[in-house]
C-alpha cells in the first residue's frame, strides 16, 4: 500500500512538473513566390519556432504547388509526368496511367457534377477552350480600342456535343483515365488550385504547423488560429474591373476553413459593352450573369473552389437549394454574394453596403461578416 502511494505521488509530481514547463513562444514569418505554378502568387504566413523551421514549411509549399501544377496543367508537358494534358492528348486513343491525386480530384469533381445535375462540370473542356481562344484574341482587340466578337451558339453547341462524364472512363484498379471520344477534354481550372491548397495545408499540418494561413491567389486556407486563440481575418476583394485593390469586408476563419471567391472581374473582355468573363454557365454556354462575385467558406479548400464556381452559375434561390444539398453531404458552407447597387437583390435579406456594391450573406454568417470602412 505504501509503495503504491509513493508511486502515485511520484507520477503526480512528474505530471505537474511536465505541465509547468514553459511553452516556447513562436514568431510570425511570411513569404511568397511567383514561380510555384497556377499562374498566381502563392503566399504563406505562419508561426514557427524559428526562421529555419518556417523556411522548411515554405519550401514544402513551393515544391508541392509546383508538383500539383504539373499534374493539373492542360497546356504543357512535363518530363516523366502524365497530367491533364496527357489525358486530353490521348482522347479517343488510349487510357493514361495517372497519379492518385488526379484520380482523387476527378472523383471529387464527379461527385459534385452528379449532385448538381452537371451544373459543375470539368468535362466542359471543349466549350471552355473556345471561350479561351476568343478571350485571348479579344483582350488584344480591347487593348487596341476595338470591340470584340463572341462565339456563335452553333459553335458552342457543337463543342457541347463532346461534353459529359459518359466520355470519361476511370479505372481505379489500373489507375487510368480514358476519354473515349477524340473531341472530349478536361478542364480542371475550377477545382485544381483549391484541391492543391487543401492537400498542401494538410501536409503542413502533418509536419507540425499549428498556426498559419496559406493563400493561393485568393484561395485562402487557414491552419488553426492565431497563437492568442483569435481567428484569422480573410478579406473579400472589391470586384473592380480596373484592378483596384481593396476589400469589401472580412470574415473570421479558423481551424481548417477555406475562403474562395469567383467573380466577373478577372479574365474577361468586352463585347458590345458587355462583360464576357471566364465563368461559363453549362446551361447557357455563356458567362453567368447572377452576381458580381460570390465567396464561399467551408472546411475543404477543394470543395470551396468547386462551390464558388457552381453557386456563381446559379440565381439566389437555386444557390440556396444547392447549399442545403451540399450541407446534407456533411460539409459546412457559408456564402457571400456581391451585387451592383442597381441589381435585383434577394428580398427579405439583410444587406451590407460598400461603395456601389450590395453584399448579402447566408444567415449563419450575418453576425460575423464585417464591412470595410
Amino acid at each position: 500500500m505504501k509503495k503504491s502511494l509513493i508511486l502515485l505521488m511520484s507520477l503526480l509530481l512528474i505530471g505537474c512538473s511536465a505541465e509547468q514547463e514553459p511553452v516556447k513562444e513562436q514568431s510570425r514569418y511570411n513569404n511568397q513566390t511567383l514561380d510555384a505554378g497556377f499562374d498566381t502568387v502563392i503566399s504563406l504566413i505562419a508561426y514557427a519556432d524559428d526562421e529555419s523551421q518556417f523556411n522548411e514549411y515554405f519550401d514544402l509549399v513551393r515544391s508541392e504547388f509546383k508538383r500539383y501544377n504539373a499534374l493539373f496543367d492542360k497546356y504543357n508537358d512535363y518530363e516523366g509526368v502524365n497530367n491533364i494534358k496527357t489525358i486530353n492528348d490521348n482522347a479517343g486513343i488510349q487510357p493514361v496511367k495517372v497519379d492518385d491525386d488526379i484520380l482523387e480530384m476527378l472523383e471529387l469533381s464527379k461527385q459534385f457534377s452528379e449532385l448538381s445535375n452537371n451544373k459543375f462540370d470539368i468535362t466542359m473542356g471543349p466549350v471552355l477552350e473556345i471561350w479561351h481562344e476568343y478571350r485571348e484574341a479579344d483582350i488584344s482587340l480591347n487593348t487596341e480600342g476595338q470591340d470584340a466578337p463572341v462565339p456563335s451558339m452553333e459553335e458552342l453547341q457543337q463543342a457541347k456535343a463532346c461534353v459529359g462524364w459518359n466520355n470519361v472512363e476511370i479505372n481505379e484498379a489500373e489507375s487510368t483515365v480514358y476519354l473515349n471520344q477524340a473531341c472530349a477534354s478536361l478542364d480542371v481550372g475550377s477545382v485544381a488550385k483549391g484541391f492543391t491548397a487543401e492537400k498542401v495545408a494538410q501536409e503542413l499540418e502533418a509536419r507540425g504547423l499549428t498556426s498559419g494561413i496559406l493563400n493561393a491567389g485568393g484561395n485562402v486556407r487557414v491552419i488553426g488560429s492565431k497563437p492568442d486563440g483569435s481567428a484569422w481575418n480573410a478579406g473579400i476583394q472589391v470586384p473592380d474591373l480596373n484592378g483596384i485593390n481593396g476589400t469589401l469586408g472580412v470574415l473570421p476563419l479558423s481551424g481548417k476553413q477555406s475562403l474562395v471567391t469567383s467573380g466577373d472581374y478577372q479574365r474577361y473582355y468586352l463585347s458590345n459593352g458587355e462583360l464576357m468573363h471566364h465563368i461559363i454557365d453549362p446551361d447557357t454556354l455563356f458567362p453567368a450573369r447572377h452576381s458580381r462575385a460570390l465567396s464561399v467558406v467551408t472546411d475543404n479548400s477543394g470543395v470551396a473552389d468547386i462551390c464558388s464556381t457552381l453557386l456563381y452559375t446559379m440565381d439566389y434561390q437555386e444557390a440556396n437549394e444547392m447549399i442545403e444539398k451540399i450541407r446534407d453531404l456533411g460539409y459546412s458552407l457559408s456564402v457571400v454574394w456581391v451585387y451592383n447597387s442597381d441589381d435585383e437583390i434577394p428580398e427579405g435579406k439583410k444587406e451590407f453596403k460598400y461603395l456601389d456594391y450590395i453584399i448579402v450573406t447566408s444567415d449563419d454568417i450575418e453576425d460575423i461578416f464585417t464591412v470595410s470602412k
